[in-house]
């Protein structure tokens, strides 16, 4: 593919696709649109602090060095990231939205002013700005880095998803039995917590009230992409300082299993991914017919 083609398809995916709308990546179908930009704005602020705290301790205890190595992290920094283009694309679009209505009522006064005056050639001015509709009038296309805020919040979304309830399966099950004096004062079990059961409950909560964003089975190459890199990072670490991010990747103990431990992971992924797949087109299905039924109750 030239790299005209490349540029093509870029575009088209980011301006010509009709999934990649303020939409569906700003609102709640059961939370309001300010108090959902101030839940999201919130939880970044967390977030970066647990994951500023987190990296401090390591440097205070001579392990920063291989603080970005570990999935757990990474995966943290993704949520991060991810509740960091929320927070500006939910605030944008609350700002967007508040504009179109405060000119609204501006166009409508200025068009009751107008059609006390005579019309300009059998048409009044104030008719030609108040017949196009409001939306219409008042919206510009949106720029290049807005769109790439929303794809970036829309991959971040679906590997956020996830590779939370894969790493607390990993910790709670896995590493957690081995290593309990790691939680051995208030911070470390406050971050502790945050990194490998808060991650979970957080998915839970966007999944489930907190967003909108669809899912897409075409996005699984993405995620697949992302556990690759991360293999290749692990064994980087391998390479230049000797040093096994989890034990489960030291061939020392595990040989040839380590394949099937590998192999194992994507499986897991694969299967949490599906069974997102499906409760995302059973909330897509419910909350429209909930609400149209609350309105309907509503008005009669």
């Amino acid at each position: 593919m030239t790299r005209l083609g490349i540029r093509r398809r870029f575009y088209c995916f980011l301006f010509h696709n009709p999934e990649l709308r303020d939409e569906l990546f700003a609102t709640s179908y059961v939370v309001p649109q300010r108090i959902l930009a101030g839940i999201r704005s919130t939880l970044f602020i967390y977030c970066l602090a647990v994951l500023i705290s987190n990296l401090a301790v390591n440097v205070a205890h001579g392990a920063g060095w291989n603080w970005a190595a570990y999935f757990t992290t990474l995966t943290f920094f993704g949520i991060t990231l991810y509740y960091g283009f929320a927070s500006y694309t939910t605030i944008a679009y609350a700002w967007k939205q508040q504009k179109i209505r405060t000119d609204g009522v501006a166009t409508l006064v200025d068009s009751e002013s107008a059609s006390q005056s005579p019309p300009l050639s059998g048409i009044g001015e104030g008719y030609i700005k108040n017949s196009m509709p409001r939306e219409i009038a008042q919206t510009q296309p949106p720029s290049l880095a807005h769109q790439v805020a929303l794809a970036s919040q829309w991959i971040l979304y679906e590997s956020f998803t996830c590779f939370a309830p894969l790493v607390s399966l990993i910790y709670w099950a896995l590493l957690f039995p081995t290593q309990n004096d790691i939680l051995d004062s208030g911070l470390d079990t406050w971050m502790g917590v945050s990194m490998h059961a808060l991650n979970s409950v957080l998915m839970l909560c966007e999944v489930g009230v907190f967003a909108k964003t669809p899912y897409r089975y075409s996005h699984f190459w993405i995620l697949f992409m992302f556990l690759a890199l991360y293999l290749g990072l692990a064994y980087f670490m391998v390479g230049v300082y000797g040093f096994y991010v989890y034990p489960f990747f030291d061939s020392r103990y595990f040989g040839g299993y380590i394949a099937l431990i590998c192999l194992l992971i994507i499986d897991i992924i694969a299967v949490v991914w599906v069974i997102m797949l499906m409760v995302h087109r059973l909330r897509d299905g419910l909350y429209p017919r909930w609400l149209l039924k609350r309105q309907r109750s509503t008005v009669f």
